[in-house]
């Protein structure tokens, strides 16, 4: 919203002020000549009033064109001034208020015409004198006032429109001009070169000036089918946003027409984790998200921007003046705020993540596709570097080669189960007694050596390879647990399962036909999930980690704190633990703060029933200041780190046998 002093508040009130006054005057002025109106009059009257309230779209042009400047033109041409200016104004009332547009806009309107009105009256009277429209008629000698004073009246009006649309928006005031005389020039010349014809009609046939309004009419319902189709062209069908050959355009047109040394800028935002509402929620709960994110988004940035949805659950937010990159990211973290908010969906509260990539003209290219193709390239390293926003580094370009080679040799080594284990024990603070190790997944490649986890990981869950490396590492955890028990040191293995995987409906089938096959009992086997699973669905992530523990699989949630559980969902889930975050078990050495968090959680947990994991264990006074607070387990560098199986089997020698019973 414009503070009271911007200039455009500013324009708004001089110009509304002038035209008001100069309408004032102008009908006090021709009131005592307006004489008796007759049929001619009101019949022109109430045409121009019908232009008014039924506007056209001219395709490829900016605003609306009305039919009611023929009329109105006619108007000037038989009566005067003062009478056109007053049939106007009212006309132009009637329809901004069946509009339901703002009173300033109201205001602005009523001042803007009254001027332009009176610029051509003036202009005609000033090169026509007093043949016009008197008792011989119009004459061809008339001809050049009369094209004068309609280029007045199109000049004056496209000046004080678009000086405030270039305000509002922030950009070029040459540049809006420049638009209009090329859009709308034509068509102005065609509306206003029927104001003679209807003039003498009128005059002559009085009788023939309805039948005008036919073709008229004919041209308004073709135009509005234009205008229709257009949209469609230009916008999503879902959203009702700017679609992406819409904002390629307003993003050429900002390149284009800079303001003041300012730039443009273009955002790029993914969505995390859309694919699991659609397959959980269904498509339909799915769209009304997308609907809600575009509304949001549209409410976040400035009236000048432009926010559109260009494919899926991808959004982008042209900023057509910015000051700098620092102004763009500015504007990309006011953009995640807003998103973080949770959104209500089917009486569900859904949050939703989002990752951003910013690219700025002139600096990152000054080609509107160029731009938006270097945003998704930040998108998308932003998305793999899970760092939420990027600012495009021209290196990013050099990274899409790789990311195609890294696809192909992860899917070969899924093919071929070129996958190792690595497992790092959990250790009970009181006893000192081992009570399971984490799984933890590793892959080297011939060709691109050792590829880590926070790689190929997100990788294998964006490219649709999450349930093949899932079942590798849960192949392959079963088997060094059945390796482990014969060699008399059964302990549980906790694998990581993504959320797509878990809310699976076959995975429990899977799991339990994984366990038959390694002949593993009720506690060999555990697996982990994170926070964002709970709210992708909760009720199908309920139903799957109650029928994983009808076959005897624990479960725990990992990452615990980071995200946004509702203590009511997690009051209902048939887990068993609580894993707390790394974050604030390193806090825990910085005093208070960080306590009384861990402190919380671990009540909590006890509150629930549920056991309490602390990870990223590595400092002696953390490891006893956890076991004062009453957490139950531990996992980190200071009690062991992940290991190959075989160097897991000799550590779990070495420290004695496992703890046999675990906390329900």
């Amino acid at each position: 919203m414009p503070s009271i002093n911007s200039p455009l508040i500013l324009y708004l009130r001089v110009v509304s002020a002038a035209g008001l006054a100069l309408l004032v005057v102008l009908v006090g002025l021709g009131a005592g000549s307006f004489g008796p109106l007759d049929t001619e009059f009101w019949l022109l009257a109430a045409l121009v009033l019908a232009g008014e309230l039924f506007p056209i779209q001219v395709h490829g042009q900016i605003g609306e064109e009305t039919f009611s400047t023929p009329f109105g033109f006619a108007m000037l041409l038989i009566y005067g001034v003062p009478e056109v200016v007053l049939v106007q104004a009212i006309a132009s009332l009637a329809a901004d208020v069946v509009g339901r547009r703002p009173a300033d806009r109201i205001l602005f309107n009523l001042a803007q015409l009254t001027i332009s009105w009176a610029a051509a009256g003036a202009v005609l009277a000033l090169l026509g004198g007093s043949g016009l429209g008197g008792a011989e008629g119009l004459q061809p000698e008339d001809l050049p006032a009369i094209a004068a004073s309609a280029a007045v009246f199109f000049a004056v009006n496209s000046t004080f429109t678009r000086c405030g649309e270039a305000l509002i928006q922030q950009t070029s005031i040459i540049g809006h001009l420049r638009d209009d005389l090329v859009f709308r020039s034509w068509s102005a010349a065609t509306l206003f070169a029927l104001g003679p014809p209807v003039a003498v009609i009128a005059e002559e046939w009085l009788y023939l000036v309805p039948a005008l309004a036919l073709p008229m009419a004919a041209v308004h319902r073709a135009s509005r089918q234009a205008s229709e189709m257009e949209h469609l062209a230009l916008h999503d069908p879902l959203t009702s946003l700017p679609n992406r050959a819409l904002l390629t355009q307003r993003t050429a047109q900002a390149i284009r027409r800079p303001t003041g040394g300012d730039g443009a800028a273009v955002l790029a935002l993914d969505l995390a984790r859309f694919r699991d509402v659609n397959d959980t929620l269904g498509r339909d709960q799915g769209d009304a998200l997308l609907i809600e994110v575009g509304g949001r988004l549209a409410r976040t940035v400035r009236a000048s921007d432009t926010v559109s949805r260009i494919e899926g659950d991808r959004f982008a937010v042209l900023l057509p003046a910015v000051g700098g990159s620092a102004d763009a990211e500015a504007a990309a973290v006011k953009i995640l705020e807003a998103l973080s908010r949770p959104f209500e969906v089917a009486g569900a509260n859904l949050s939703v993540d989002a990752s951003v990539g910013i690219a700025c003209s002139p600096e990152h290219g000054d080609d509107a596709e160029m731009l938006l193709q270097r945003a998704e390239t930040a998108m998308s390293q932003a998305k793999r570097a899970q760092s939420r926003s990027e600012l495009y580094r021209r290196e990013m370009d050099a990274e899409a080669p790789r990311r195609l080679v890294l696809v192909s040799a992860l899917k070969r080594a899924l093919d071929e189960r070129d996958m190792d284990l690595h497992y790092q024990p959990k250790v009970e603070l009181q006893q000192g007694r081992v009570v399971g190790v984490e799984a933890l997944v590793r892959w080297t490649d011939i060709g691109l050596g050792e590829v880590p986890p926070t790689t190929f990981v997100p990788l294998a869950e964006r490219t649709g390879l999450a349930e093949q490396l899932t079942d590798l590492v849960l192949e392959i955890a079963g088997r060094d647990a059945r390796r482990w028990r014969e060699a008399g040191c059964a302990v549980p293995v906790a694998v990581n399962i993504p959320t797509r995987v878990l809310l699976d409906p076959a995975l429990p089938g899977r799991v339990e036909d994984l366990k038959r096959r390694f002949s593993l009992d009720d506690s060999s086997l555990e697996i982990e999930i994170t926070e964002g699973t709970l709210i992708a669905d909760h009720a199908q992530a309920r139903g799957a980690l109650a029928q994983l523990r009808a076959i005897g699989v624990r479960s725990s949630i990992d990452d615990f704190g980071t995200g946004y559980s509702s203590l009511a969902y997690l009051r209902e889930l048939p887990v068993d633990a609580l894993k707390i975050d790394r974050s604030f078990i390193s806090d825990l050495a910085n005093g208070e703060s960080g306590e009384a968090i861990v402190r919380s959680i671990i009540e909590l947990a006890r509150n629930l029933g549920l056991e309490t994991v602390a990870e990223g264990v590595e400092e002696e006074s953390v490891r006893r200041r956890l076991a004062g607070l009453g957490c139950d387990c531990a996992q980190g560098f200071l009690l062991g780190r992940p290991m190959p199986a075989g160097k897991m089997l000799d550590w779990l020698r070495a420290t004695g046998p496992p703890a046999t019973s675990r906390r329900a």
